[in-house]
């Protein structure tokens, strides 16, 4: 069941004792990945609160505004007020305490996080959801994913996750922002479609169901995800599209926990999804006139660009199934553009055509605030073996990439930076590759 923040709710009262806080992946920075809360917003309150199934701690969500122009949700168990996550199911060591989750702990990157936190750009829509989450509010625990599947999967169906815990002690959950216009939101449970208001002005939601009646529910069809997925989507003055046409053309062949959203425009409501109780459909935003470019740019402002071999260990090498002596790549030029929030960025990618060799297939983003012609020096993130004869065909290549194309924030076009070749790299010792 949904519930506003400050509805009564009548819960089991446990008293868990306080355990260490949850601390953050990495250490927060106002001007990397999603940044951190702004001011006054670190230990804001809760937005919205759920019962849970099994009547233990309640669930919470809290809505932040970062540093990097982001909004982010967090989902976690409550106890007095403070949103945290439980020491169960192999969580802190099974200690069960309480770990207060203050709003620092976010994404170390554009990616997920440990704990149940999702972040999104303005004016994009969040859709989260497991049907197997942990009722600790930990998001992937070690544990519970190091047993390999039995067996393989069926065509179309999620792979097989072994060593979960039982179904009474998961929880099918689900969470998000829908946009101002959003007023309700239709949910699958046991007893069939139920409709429950969102809360304004972000259009926040919280579902909390058990597991198992979700696989009742959903009459054994699976689940969106065994460990959970997010769906993006999009809010405009006019228009939604925050259930793309895809879920909603196989919504019979894989149901979802969410299963429509109703929003207001105007005087008038319209929904999209399957089952709400308005059945008028929203106008779906028109798609932008998306250039390729804006994702895969061919244009290059032929930039100089640096590349020097970094030696690592053979211990390093032995584990990334690498030959002895295998190399990191450090890249290095001059920032054309200037970068102050999250959306934009530079992205370095190795390219290789060589049948043999090392193959340095791997690339990285800065996600962090850039200056304007700042000198760049950053490592990348996979290992390779260097061999001569290759080096002419390998390459690490710089872009500057703005997918959501020119706007106010961020005016330059998504554009090649420049590129630098193997062979051109500086070898430890100093020596040139290809010489």
């Amino acid at each position: 069941m949904l519930l506003l923040a400050g509805s009564a709710i009548g819960l089991a009262a446990t008293g868990l004792l306080d355990g260490s806080p949850v601390s953050p992946e990495v250490a927060p920075n106002p001007d990397a990945g999603n940044g951190v809360p702004v001011a006054g917003e670190r230990d804001a309150g809760l937005a919205l609160l759920a019962s849970d199934p099994a009547e233990g701690l309640s669930w919470g969500l809290r809505v932040l505004h970062t540093t990097r122009g982001q909004v982010c949700v967090q989902v976690g168990r409550v106890q007095d007020g403070q949103l945290g996550e439980l020491g169960l199911d192999s969580a802190f060591g099974d200690d069960g305490r309480f770990h207060p989750l203050s709003g620092d702990v976010l994404p170390p990157g554009y990616g997920g996080s440990a704990g149940q936190t999702e972040c999104t750009s303005p004016g994009q829509t969040l859709i989260f959801e497991d049907a197997k989450a942990d009722r600790s509010g930990v998001r992937l625990l070690p544990a519970e994913f190091a047993k390999p599947p039995r067996k393989l999967p069926r065509a179309g169906s999620p792979p097989p996750v072994e060593g979960l815990p039982p179904a009474k002690d998961l929880r099918a959950l689900a969470y998000g922002l829908l946009g101002p216009h959003a007023v309700s939101i239709t949910y699958r449970t046991p007893d069939g479609l139920r409709t429950a208001p969102v809360r304004a002005p972000g259009g926040a939601f919280l579902l909390v169901e058990a597991t198992g009646d979700y696989v009742e529910a959903t009459r054994g069809y699976g689940y969106p995800s065994g460990i959970g997925g997010s769906i993006g989507g999009e809010a405009g003055a006019h228009g939604v599209d925050v259930i793309p046409a895809r879920l909603r053309k196989w919504e019979l062949e894989t149901p979802s926990i969410v299963s429509a959203v109703t929003f207001r425009f105007g005087a008038h409501l319209c929904s999209q999804g399957v089952g709400a109780p308005v059945r008028k459909p929203c106008p779906t935003l028109r798609p932008k006139a998306v250039q390729r470019s804006w994702f895969s740019p061919t244009r290059s402002l032929h930039e100089p660009v640096g590349l020097r071999l970094l030696a690592q260990s053979r211990h390093a090498c032995a584990t990334a199934f690498l030959l002895y002596p295998c190399y990191k790549g450090q890249v290095s030029f001059l920032a054309p553009y200037r970068i102050s929030a999250a959306g934009a960025d530079y992205d370095i990618e190795a390219q290789a055509k060589c049948k043999v060799g090392g193959r340095p297939e791997t690339a990285w983003s800065l996600e962090r605030d850039v200056r304007a012609h700042e000198l760049i020096r950053t490592v990348s993130l996979g290992l390779f073996v260097y061999t001569p004869k290759c080096a002419s065909t390998e390459s690490f290549r710089v872009t500057y990439r703005n997918p959501r194309g020119p706007s106010r924030a961020d005016p330059h076009e998504s554009i090649v930076v420049g590129r630098v070749s193997m062979k051109d790299a500086v070898l430890p010792g100093g020596a040139r590759g290809g010489r």
